[in-house]
Order: C-alpha cells, then sequence, then structure tokens
C-alpha cells in the first residue's frame, strides 16, 4: 500500500507541474474573482502521520467563497481510509471537518495560496480479527487546526485545476498528519 501512496503523490505532482508549464486559453485569467463560488471535489494521499503510522489514500470536497481576489473562506470535509497503511487487521480512518481562511496571491497564470482553519477531527478503529488481549485506540472527535498552502490554475471558463498541501494537528488521540491533494473547482461565477 506505501508503494501505491508513493505513485500516486509522485502522479499528483507530475500533473499539477505539467499543468502549470503547459500553454493554454484560461493561462491569463485569474483563478480567482469576487463574489465567486468554487466547489472542488478532490482525491488525497496521506503521509507523515504522528508516531508515523503510515499512509493513506482519501477522498474529500471543498466549498470555497471568494470576498475579495485576495480573501476567501473555505469549507472542507476530508477522509483519509486508514492511516495504518500496512497493518492489514487494523484500519484506522480519520475524516476531517474544518472551517478555513484562504489567502491568495494572484498571479497572471496561477493563483499561489495560503490558507488556515479550525475544525474537527475524528478517528475511529476498524479491527477486522480482534485480538482479546491487545488495546486498541477509541474512536476519537477533536478539536483540530490546518495550515498550508497551494496552487490554483485555470483551464477554461469554468474549470480551475487545484493543488494542495496542509498539515492537520489534532489535540489528543486523533493523528497528525500531512496531506496532499489534487481536485478540479467547479467555478460557479454571478
Amino acid at each position: 500500500m506505501s508503494s501505491f501512496v508513493r505513485s500516486f503523490r509522485v502522479s499528483l505532482v507530475v500533473v499539477a507541474l505539467g499543468l502549470a508549464a503547459a500553454p493554454g486559453r484560461a493561462m491569463a485569467q485569474s483563478a480567482v474573482e469576487p463574489n465567486t463560488v468554487t466547489v472542488t471535489p478532490f482525491l488525497s494521499s496521506v503521509f507523515g502521520t504522528s508516531a508515523d503510522l503510515g499512509g493513506s489514500l482519501g477522498i474529500g470536497v471543498a466549498v470555497t467563497y471568494d470576498v475579495t481576489t485576495r480573501l476567501g473562506f473555505e469549507g472542507e470535509i476530508g477522509h483519509a481510509f486508514d492511516v495504518l497503511g500496512d497493518n492489514a487487521n487494523v484500519d484506522l480512518g480519520v475524516t476531517n471537518v474544518s472551517a478555513n481562511g484562504v489567502y491568495n496571491f494572484p498571479l497572471p497564470r496561477v493563483t499561489p495560496y495560503a490558507t488556515f482553519g479550525i475544525g474537527v477531527e475524528r478517528s475511529g478503529v476498524h479491527v477486522k480479527t480482534p485480538d482479546p488481549t491487545a488495546l486498541y485506540l477509541p474512536t476519537s472527535t477533536e478539536v483540530s487546526y490546518n495550515f498550508g498552502g497551494g496552487v490554483k490554475y485555470p483551464v477554461s471558463e469554468r474549470f480551475i485545476v487545484r493543488g494542495d498541501v496542509r498539515r492537520f494537528q489534532a489535540n489528543d488521540l486523533a493523528p497528525d498528519y500531512w496531506r496532499v491533494y489534487g481536485g478540479v473547482s467547479w467555478w460557479i461565477k454571478r
């Protein structure tokens, strides 16, 4: 599983670099306009977990409202399927719901951004064959925060390709981790 996660991360980086370097009709268009909403479904990869647990694939969706060309607000839900990685008997899924501020740095071809947010992280252990003598982490719901950044690149009048790297920190039992994701945003303009 870990080699698959590594190859997924490499694929995300290659696609992002290829899109950033490829010329296109939308390259002069900014990826951020005031009073617009973007909806971004994404695929993600989790790595660098606390206690070196392992990596995981994940999915999620983000909805962003850009107040100005520089400032936006985002609601996001993401789920990593199994941050224990190579343990075939135990899965540790993590779901994070957060509200984030997004600060954009509009440039002619791409829009880099920084983000910071706070939310709730829920982690739960699923044991396929329980060992009666083993101790397992209980299900946990905790306050968490995240920080990171990424790049938005418009590919048409209605779609933006987006790549993002964030660190998620929880306050107690839930694992801390890095997440990289790639998604295609649907741009809803007025």
